[in-house]
This record gives C-alpha cells, structure tokens and sequence, in this order.
C-alpha cells in the first residue's frame, strides 16, 4: 500500500527574509535581482552602494545606525556589494545611480513614492551623526541625535509650527516638563534647559537666531575645547538641529 506523499509548501514574506538576512549587521545585502523587488516595499530605505567586503570607519557607522533602527517598520537599511572584477556583480546597478568605485561609498535615501533618490553630500567622512542627520533632515523617520529628548523634539516642532503667542504657551509647557524630567532624571537637565533657552533666544531674536547660534557653537568646536566642553556644544547642535528640522518642515508645507 503506497502512502500519500506530504508535501509542504513554505512561503516566505519579505518581512521573515528581511529579519532572517538583517539578524547580526541590521542591514540589509540587495543586488541586481532584489534591489526593485524590496526598496519598493519600504516607505524608507537608506541604500550603502560599496565596495563587495566594506570596512572600516564609514562601514562601522553605517551599521551602527542601521542597528539602532532595526525594529523600525518603515526604515530599511541596505547594501549593495559592488565587484569591479570577475562578473563586475552589481556594478551596472551601481551605474544606474551614479555610484562607481571613484566616489564610494554612496549613500542613498529612497522615499516611497519619489521619483529620484536623495543622495548625501554632507562632510566626506561620514560618522553615525551625520547619517541620522541626513535621515532625519529628508524623512518622516524620527532618529534621536545624541543629546536630544524625543519629547523635547516634539515641543520643539511645536514651537516653531505656532504663532508668537502660541509659542509662549508652548515655553509653558517646556518648563512644566523640564520640571517634572529634571526631577526623576537629572542627567537630562542640562540638554534640557537648552531647549528651553533657545525657545527663549527665539521669540526674543527670531527664527534667524537659529542659523546664527549654530554658527557661533560650530566656531567654538572648531576652537581649543575640552573634551566635556566639546561634547556639551556638539550637544547643543543637536538641538539646534531639531529646531532648524521643524523650521524646514514648516516651509516645506508653505510651498
């Protein structure tokens, strides 16, 4: 008597692909095959076009963001591996975006839904700040600068979205929550208050001191500092960034 053969069909979604090739480095490797298939499944995906075996400081920084921000449903982290030998795999997909071993690495934010990716242009040397800073300026995705307080940010979008009256209301509130923070976690007390000033510098000076404070902290880190000293001001940039974020958002709207 023949027994009925079981057979089992297995089907894989792209989330349970994602998860399994993403467990260690929280990145994603996509070629000439995947590349359409799954950037266009996210909302955001940061794309790494580089060299096959990466390495070394910009790779490091990659990663380590792309770790963080690993349990983020909307934001995918990905490489390209580019072989200028052999087969040259990848290399034409490289091309595609401007993307060649002269100029790697490349780093790409793809959007859901516009046409063109953003590249980075910033500083050569890209560190883990300096991507979260490129995400954040051109995405929806909320990544925390070191120094910030995700709850601060929020005020601080609320601050630059209201009127000069409003805006007082919502110094208000600052207060209250600093009050309340400073009480159960004081390491947050002083990147705290610096919120509270630059609201405060803002509806005395206007929105330009923004620019200006960020000019004026950016001199002095380029200046002798201590080390605590530096990380205080590079703190304060990073404020001034949430700042200068809402504001961007905001005439982004008007347009």
């Amino acid at each position: 008597m023949f027994q009925p053969l079981l057979i089992l069909c297995v089907t894989f979604t792209l989330p349970s692909i994602y998860l399994a090739s993403t467990s260690t480095s929280g990145s994603l490797e996509l070629d000439e095959f995947t590349f359409d298939k799954v950037v266009n499944k996210f909302e955001t995906v940061v794309v790494k076009f580089d060299v096959a075996y990466p390495y070394g400081d910009q790779h490091d920084a990659f990663l380590t963001v792309a770790k963080e921000t690993k349990d983020n449903d909307n934001l995918l982290f990905a490489e390209v591996g580019v072989k200028d030998y052999g087969e040259k795999d990848n290399e034409a997909l490289a091309a595609r975006f401007g993307a060649t071993k002269d100029n790697f690495p490349v780093v790409k934010l793809f959007i859901k839904g516009e046409k063109d990716p953003i590249t980075y242009d910033g500083p050569k040397t890209l560190t883990s700040d300096l991507l979260r800073q490129f995400i954040r300026d051109n995405s929806n995705v909320y990544l925390s600068l070191p120094g910030c307080i995700k709850e601060l940010d929020e005020l601080a979008t609320k601050f630059m979205s209201s009127d000069k009256e409003n805006r007082k209301n919502v110094l208000q509130e600052t207060k209250k929550y600093l009050e309340e923070i400073v009480s159960k976690d004081n390491k947050h007390s002083i990147n705290g208050k610096t919120y509270l000033t630059i609201m405060e510098k803002i509806l005395e000076k206007g929105d330009d001191f923004i620019q200006t404070e960020t000019a004026r902290v950016n001199k002095l880190l380029d200046g002798k500092v201590s080390k605590e000293k530096k990380q205080i001001l590079n703190f304060k940039v990073n404020i001034l960034q949430s700042f200068k974020h809402a504001l961007n958002e905001i005439k982004k709207e008007e347009l």
